[in-house]
């Protein structure tokens, strides 16, 4: 089967340890109209993600140094556009619903035809409509919260430093994991800082290209660069008088950092293509990253002298696993945003109490919000729980995650057909209940076959009450069967 020939638009990131992997795949996926780059050290590929946008990214699973489900996790971070394909030799089932919980829009086991198999699996991504997310940023139910929820210890001791700290005018660094909560540690320290009656501004780092992120935060003069048909000021300067968020500063380029570094020295903004005149500005940085920087000054990917004057007064925000206790209040307050009469029952509380969530507030915001759209009745129960919770409580009574007889596959369009029955075929809402892009649910549709049955589903959502099957939950397994109407 000679390769489709059709020109198609799209950028393919391939990290692969195998070195002729990548030309290979350049070579076919070429031949479609694709353009390919390959690299085998993962860090080169990651490097070069972050100089240039890619639609797809196909990785290795096992490779040295880092795995194909880091590279994966640190691509999404980086450009949260970019789809994941895995590939491996390796293939385990285990493996493979992680990557696929994470996010991947698909999973290939070595040898595969990369006409048959590859090819398919890319133009179906980039047939699908981008993601809203990753066109617009969207508030989620952590950064819409307005002060830090809980009465832990370890909450209590922090809110008292953030309270301290927001009294100077130093910069400040917020550390931790993913969803902790550092945006609202942002906005909680601007709000009691002499600033307040000032604009809080919001920047990240890691979702635009350095050339753009440059002219966003300190501006460009009209003839900068092609496009630049006038002056523009930067956020430097809308933000002067009060304080600016900088989400993800681990992912700010080289090149940008030194300019940073100046206004934070200096109090003085450079336009880009502006030589010779400085903007004054008066703002506070408040930074936040999820990664390691000292790490991170030892391997020269950031500057010492911008690390040491970002961290004069340094928070770190401990991850949720480390103050279950706030649990409770935090799930409380999460129905009560989403207008729920509904309450967990002991069981689900125990589950929620258990789970590790990796993903901290954010990852609990969305698994209540799972489980108030897809739950029945006043009371939640573990089967609500989004299925990451539930292949947990599972593990943790001993119990096997999935029936014996299931496939990957079958358990995948299951949840994928039950989530679209109670979004009614809201593809937005049941993508985000699902954590995965509007585009990848819809290559995921297609794949499956499953648009006759999400026909069927709008069909039995318009028909007469008396029409319609009555559905009956079976406990702690995520399926819904029909008892006949």
């Amino acid at each position: 089967m000679r390769c489709c020939r059709a020109k198609m638009v799209g950028r393919i990131l391939v990290i692969d340890d195998e070195p002729q992997m990548g030309p290979l795949l350049q070579r076919i996926l070429g031949r479609a109209g694709l353009a390919v780059e390959s690299f085998v050290d993962p860090e080169a590929g990651l490097a070069r993600l972050r100089e240039q946008p890619f639609d797809v990214l196909v990785t290795d699973l096992r490779m040295p140094g880092i795995d194909g489900l880091e590279v994966q996790r640190r691509a999404k971070s980086i450009r949260p556009a970019c789809e994941t394909v895995l590939i491996t030799a390796h293939a385990t089932v285990g493996s493979a619903r992680e990557a696929l919980k994470r996010g991947a829009v698909d999973y290939l086991t070595k040898p595969f035809s990369v006409e048959r198999e590859l090819l398919p699996v890319i133009q179906g991504v980039l047939a699908s409509e981008p993601s809203a997310e990753a066109l617009t940023p969207r508030e989620d139910a952590l950064t819409a919260m307005s002060r830090p929820i809980g009465e832990s210890a370890a909450l209590r001791k922090l809110g008292e430093r953030a309270d301290r700290v927001a009294r100077s005018s130093a910069p400040v660094l917020l550390l931790g994991e993913s969803g902790t909560g550092k945006e609202v540690f942002a906005e909680w320290i601007h709000r009691r800082s002499a600033r307040s009656d000032k604009p809080l501004l919001r920047i990240n780092c890691a979702a635009l290209p350095d050339s753009l992120l440059e002219s966003e935060l300190f501006g460009h003069a009209r003839g900068a660069f092609t496009g630049a048909t006038r002056d523009r000021e930067g956020i430097f300067a809308a933000a002067d008088g009060g304080s600016l968020f900088l989400d993800e500063i681990g992912e700010m380029a080289l090149n940008v950092q030194p300019k940073l570094l100046r206004v934070l020295q200096q109090g003085e903004v450079q336009r880009v293509g502006e030589s010779g005149r400085s903007i004054r500005v008066d703002v506070r940085v408040i930074a936040a990253t999820n990664r390691d920087l000292r790490e991170a000054v030892k391997r020269g990917a950031f500057r010492s002298d911008l690390y040491y004057r970002l961290a004069v007064l340094p928070l770190e925000i401990p991850p949720l696993r480390e103050r279950s206790e706030d649990l409770p209040e935090l799930i409380q307050h999460f129905l009560n945003r989403l207008g729920a009469k509904a309450r967990f029952s002991a069981d689900a509380l125990a589950a929620m109490q258990r789970y590790a969530w990796p993903g901290n507030v954010r990852e609990l915001a969305n698994a209540v919000e799972h489980a108030v759209v897809l739950g029945n009745g006043p009371e939640l129960h573990v089967g609500d729980l989004p299925a990451a919770l539930q292949e947990a409580e599972w593990q943790h009574a001993g119990e096997p995650a999935v029936d014996d007889d299931a496939t990957l596959e079958a358990i995948e369009q299951r949840m994928i057909l039950q989530t679209l029955e109670r979004t009614h075929c809201n593809r937005t809402e049941a993508a985000r209940l699902l954590g995965v892009t509007r585009r990848t649910l819809g290559y995921r549709i297609r794949k499956y076959g499953l648009e006759p049955s999400i026909d069927s589903l709008r069909n039995e959502a318009s028909a007469p009450v008396s029409q319609k099957p009555v559905m009956r939950r079976v406990p702690m397994r995520p399926r819904w069967v029909a008892e006949g109407g």
